[in-house]
């Protein structure tokens, strides 16, 4: 019979060791934590001076580092491109033919030119160009209908007005412009909705000019005693010739498809892993320890960012693959094919670097911010007490560990007698605890459990001044207690530094070969990827040769990488397990004192983490190589390849589509995650919200009047909102306009610029209106100087010089092209600088060459705009701060609300996946690009957040710090849920089954824990409320609450699924195991960020319900025993 004091790992009871007296209990050890961690301040120094580096390069007026990346061919196509159209539309401006064709507004070619410049592919910019003309269509439509109105309220009409008297307002009548006034304000509002309901993408720039040409018609008409349906063609015509410019110069100046821009794209995404791989090779050949080690990680976390944020361009430019136009060997639809391989391959690198937060010295602790202790209260301190310990519940060991007797008895000597060199630095306060541990007896640590939860508690409350009545009391304290006790009792290890050194030295011998293959693969697939629209043309005999000579290379680098991962797979995998082996020699049960245990079953599971996402990684670059080399052989002979999809469908966009300017659109819907289509949102099919204010409606009226309830809520809120109220001002704006007294000003002075930049700039959230102040008044300013000396220098002193302004346009368009679309400034700013440059040129030449009231070229031209400007955007910052106001403060709330909501579905949904397999064909494509967008969503509220420094607040700093805490989590729940769904994918049913039993992802009472806590933390993030100071966090555990090491089905189961119950050798190397420890490992990882998130989010919003006495224990004085059921030890709520 084996020894019991030797543990046998085939049993799984790795956390037994021998004790002097038997099976003895072990007291868990209680930490005084102190009320200050003390940081390194030479770290402190660095990290302040190269904040502040960054900050001078960042505000540097002269940083043109930016140039030289962009100058290449493939950049400077679009730009000769996006010049021409300028040029050419410049020149329809200074003809007087066309010119007059196009009328008085026969400027605005030159300033769509810049707005709407065609820099992109042909199908995305006839796209853009169709639903801008037909916007504007509309609006004119819309313009018609009110001035058709209008006009038969009017007492007056003339058809043969005087000119003079309409431009002095001399026929404005009351009514027909209270008419006009409506239609204005239901135009402004139903477009400008569009534009925030829509949000960047195709429809932007045409709900801009719609508004235009609603605000210029109804403004103008007014004056005009008939009803003057022809002033829509002032705006409209101009702009139906830049669309067809547009549409042309795209097909003939180096035509872009949407196959080339997406293969392209591809190609960005791919490139950084090159650098990724080699960063891996490099840093699994280093030493833990060292700080290059921890340098490399980080920057390999850098650079695989820059690849994940490629993947957003590349799945927008796939939606339009389907309508491509394109010759060449290979269907549009076919090269379509690879975007989902490209995103698996950047998620399981994911993987790979998730490796490195679970090791020690880069592993992730549970977050605290200590801080000194305040000047009012005194160090609390505990006499000398000789009663016994206060026992804490038992609590589960966040790797598998055992509370068995004996292992009380192995961990209390462990701890006791280890010594460890006190680090420099004392960053993180796991590692005082540490330290703390190993110079002081556990008997000595009782007495000072309650006073270690004090000043934990001063810790993680922000530094207040005595009696202030606004300070934040501290949180999170129950939570960290109990993390802080598993990190002392269960994580402190003598051996850590040397098993992990051991285990990365076995990762770098067992995974470099497979390293280097996958490095070769992925450049060979990248150098298919820049050739793929070549070879086309030429003769027969030189291409068949280039041809063959690709696919040769194709073949053998797919046969390389095959084999590699063939005898990865079979044999050098195998090598992490060496430390174990000797556990499972027979001999090893039997062989008493003197031998070394092996090390804790983490260390494997942590290696297996590693290996199972390389190997993923190197089967995705497999069946990517796999599937270009069926393209190489299936496809012979270049075709023109034409939409394959119906035409009603050609023109298909939802606020759920993704799109390539996503990421810098000013308005986007915090309740909408673009990507997720709305009824993925019910996938479960059984749940259902419900009214808690009426019942369902059960007749005809009912089902009316719940129509009409429904209609007058969305009104009052959102985007709705932000439309009625943007037509408000825009009414109030355009009131100069339609008084009789003041009209003629308006008219002869453009005072619909103020209009249309004061309606343009209110945004939903008051950050971005006040962004939108400045970035105006400054771009306008500098717009105006510049477009002011251009003018100038075309025409002298002159009144304008047809051919000065063609040569100076043709000389600076390229270069100001070359800003427009590479400038690293915002969208905005970038925008108006060249609209205001265009619209000064413009403007001046068509004063000078038609019969207006407005008088004004150059610099008289140039002020008039900006006072008009300034005053436009004053209002609408006036207005956005007006009730009903939204922040952008509140915006990341509720959008932090509805992705953590739409977390939850996605987990539930894969838990669901790995229950019932026979459904996984349905559900696994929603599952993984729920998880991209909501990823994408996250990732996209980090440039609206720039914006909130706008928002002035006279209460207090905004905690940005406590927001990206909690976006950083997410984000790594999301990668997580990503990495599940791919390992119970890979999952037989008995090992599925088994691997939900260990996780209890099946156990009724930890799941409902589980979406309590995801529930909870969405609806304080959504309406601000503080959460209780007791939730069921920490989930760790209950996640934990069963022994089982390395075993995969406890020995008092009742159902082993035909699994083995007693761990071998054989067991540990087959790859079912390996992805069952993956699973494991995984859901550890997402529970312990679910309790990481609801403490984060307790430090926003704060906790309410306390209860005197859970969970901490009374002080008691020296000598005190208990004397009443309220003095026995405390227990876990």
């Amino acid at each position: 019979m084996p020894d019991p004091r030797h543990f046998d790992p085939r049993l799984g009871d790795e956390d037994l060791e021998e004790s002097d007296h038997g099976h003895v209990p072990r007291t868990p050890k209680h930490v005084r934590i102190p009320s200050d961690v003390v940081q390194d301040d030479k770290d402190k120094d660095n990290e302040k001076r190269d904040a502040w580096s960054t900050r001078i390069a960042k505000a540097s007026p002269v940083d043109f580092s930016w140039i030289p990346a962009h100058l290449t061919w493939s950049k400077l196509k679009p730009v000769i491109r996006c010049a021409v159209v300028c040029w050419v539309s410049a020149l329809l401006m200074i003809i007087p033919r066309t010119s007059n064709l196009m009328g008085q507004g026969s400027f605005l070619i030159l300033v769509a030119s810049f707005l709407d410049a065609p820099y992109d592919h042909f199908l995305a910019v006839l796209e853009r160009e169709i639903i801008f003309l037909t916007f504007v269509v509309m609006a004119w439509a819309w313009a018609c209908l009110g001035i058709f109105l209008a006009s038969l309220a009017r007492t007056n009409i003339d058809y043969s007005p005087n000119i003079e008297a309409v431009q002095s307002a001399q026929y404005i009548e009351a009514g027909p412009t209270a008419i006009l006034a409506v239609f204005i304000f239901l135009g402004s509002a139903f477009f400008l909705y569009l534009k925030a309901r829509l949000g960047p993408g195709p429809y932007l720039f045409a709900t801009i000019f719609a508004c235009i040409c609603v605000d210029i018609s109804m403004t103008t008409s007014v004056l005009y005693p008939f009803p003057f349906y022809l002033i829509g063609q002032v705006i409209a015509i101009p702009l139906a010739f830049h669309c067809a410019l547009c549409i042309f110069f795209s097909a003939v100046i180096f035509p872009s498809t949407v196959t080339a821009q997406y293969t392209h794209t591809l190609y960005g995404v791919l490139d950084p892993l090159n650098d990724f791989l080699v960063q891996h090779r490099k840093v699994l050949d280093l030493d833990p320890s060292s700080g290059v080690f921890r340098d490399t990680v980080k920057n390999m976390v850098g650079t695989l960012g820059k690849s994940e944020g490629g993947l957003g361009t590349a799945g927008a430019t796939a939606r339009l693959l389907k309508q491509d136009v394109v010759y060449g060997r290979f269907s549009p639809t076919r090269i379509g094919e690879l975007q989902p391989c490209i995103r698996r391959l950047v998620t399981r690198a994911n993987g790979m670097n998730l490796f490195f937060s679970l090791i020690d010295p880069t592993r992730e602790r549970f977050p605290i911010t200590p801080i000194p202790s305040r000047p009012a209260t005194p160090r609390l301190t505990s006499p000398s007490s000789t009663r016994p310990g206060t026992p804490m519940a038992t609590a589960s060991p966040p790797n598998g560990f055992a509370e068995d007797p004996a292992q009380f008895a192995r961990r209390r000597r462990n701890l006791h007698n280890q010594t460890i060199q006190l680090p420099r630095a004392h960053n993180t306060l796991s590692r005082y605890l540490h330290r703390s541990l190993a110079h002081h007896n556990e008997e000595h640590h009782h007495h000072h459990l309650h006073f270690s939860l004090l000043n934990l508690a001063h810790g993680l409350s922000a530094p207040r001044t005595p009696g202030s009545p606004h300070a934040e009391s501290a949180v999170g304290v129950f939570e960290s207690q109990r993390y802080l006790s598993i990190e002392a009792n269960r994580l402190s290890d003598r051996h850590t530094e040397d098993y992990t050194a051991q285990f990365v030295a076995l990762l770098h011998e067992s995974c470099d070969e497979l390293l280097e293959s996958t490095q070769d693969v992925l450049r060979g697939v990248q150098e298919w990827l820049s050739g793929v629209r070549r070879g086309s043309f030429g003769s027969h005999a030189r291409v068949q040769r280039m041809r063959a000579e690709r696919l040769d290379k194709l073949e053998k680098l797919n046969a390389g990488v095959k084999e590699a991962l063939r005898r990865f797979r079979k044999e050098k995998r195998h090598m992490v397990l060496d430390p174990y082996r000797s556990a499972f020699d027979p001999k090893h049960v039997r062989a008493g004192a003197g031998l070394h245990d092996p090390p804790p079953h983490r260390y494997l599971f942590h290696c297996y983490m590693y290996q199972y996402h390389l190997m993923r990684f190197s089967s995705i670059l497999t069946e990517v190589l796999d599937y270009i080399i069926t393209l190489e052989k299936e496809c012979h002979k270049p075709r023109l390849w034409w939409p394959n999809i119906p035409i009603r469908k050609l023109i298909d966009w939802s606020p759920w589509t993704a799109t390539v300017d996503m990421e810098q659109g000013d308005d986007e819907d915090p309740d909408v995650i673009q990507g997720i289509e709305p009824e993925y949102n019910d996938d479960l099919g059984m749940t259902s919200r419900r009214d808690p204010d009426a019942l369902p409606p059960s007749n005809a009226f009912q089902r009316a009047m719940h129509w009409i309830h429904d209609v007058a809520y969305a009104l009052s809120r959102g985007n709705a909102l932000f439309a009625l109220k943007a037509g408000l001002l825009t009414v109030i704006l355009s009131i100069p306009s339609f008084l009789k007294s003041t009209a003629a000003f308006a008219y002869a002075q453009r005072f619909t610029w103020g209009i249309f930049m004061g309606q343009l700039t209110l945004a939903r959230f008051r950050g971005d209106t006040t962004f939108g102040l400045v970035a105006r008044i400054v771009s306008t300013l500098m717009g105006g100087l510049l477009g002011t000396a251009l003018w100038y220098i075309s025409t002298g002193v002159g009144d304008g010089n047809p051919y000065g302004l063609a040569a100076v346009i043709a000389v600076s368009a390229p270069i100001l092209f070359f800003w427009r679309l590479y400038w690293p400034v915002p969208p905005m700013t970038n925008i108006i600088f060249f609209v205001t440059v265009a619209l000064v040129i413009g403007y001046s030449w068509q004063d000078t060459h038609t019969a207006l009231p407005f008088k004004y070229i150059g610099w008289e031209l140039a002020w008039r705009r900006f006072a008009l400007v300034v005053c436009g955007v004053v209002a609408a910052f006036i207005f956005s701060v007006l009730p009903p106001s939204t922040t952008l403060r509140r915006y990341q709330r509720t959008m932090m609300s509805t992705t953590v909501s739409e977390l939850g579905a996605v987990y539930c949904s894969i838990v669901s996946f790995a229950n019932t397999r026979e459904h996984q064909e349905y559900t696994r494509g929603e599952i993984v690009q729920s998880l991209v967008a909501i990823r994408l969503k996250l990732k996209r509220s980090l440039v609206l957040k720039a914006n909130i420094v706008y928002e002035f607040s006279l209460r207090g700093r905004w905690p940005s710090e406590r927001y990206q805490k909690i976006l950083d989590l997410q984000l790594e729940i999301a990668y997580l849920l990503s990495h599940l769904m791919s390992v119970v994918e890979h999952l037989e049913p008995a090992w599925s089954r088994a691997f939900l039993l260990r996780t209890r992802f099946l156990d009724a009472d930890f799941q409902g824990d589980v979406l309590a806590v995801i529930s909870m933390v969405s609806t304080a993030l959504r309406t601000g409320n503080p959460l209780p100071q007791i939730t069921p966090c920490p989930l760790l555990d209950r996640f934990m609450v069963h022994t089982h090491g390395l075993n995969v089905i406890r020995q008092e189961a009742d159902d082993d699924y035909g699994l083995p119950r007693t761990m071998t050798i054989d067991t540990l190397e087959n790859e079912q195991y390996l992805c069952f420890s993956v699973g494991v490992t995984t859901a550890f990882g997402i529970v312990l960020r679910l309790d990481k998130l609801m403490v984060a989010t307790k430090e926003l919003v704060g906790e309410q319900y306390h209860i005197h006495g859970i969970g901490v224990p009374e002080p008691k004085t020296s000598g005190s025993t208990p004397t009443s059921p309220l003095d026995r030890p405390s227990k876990d709520a």
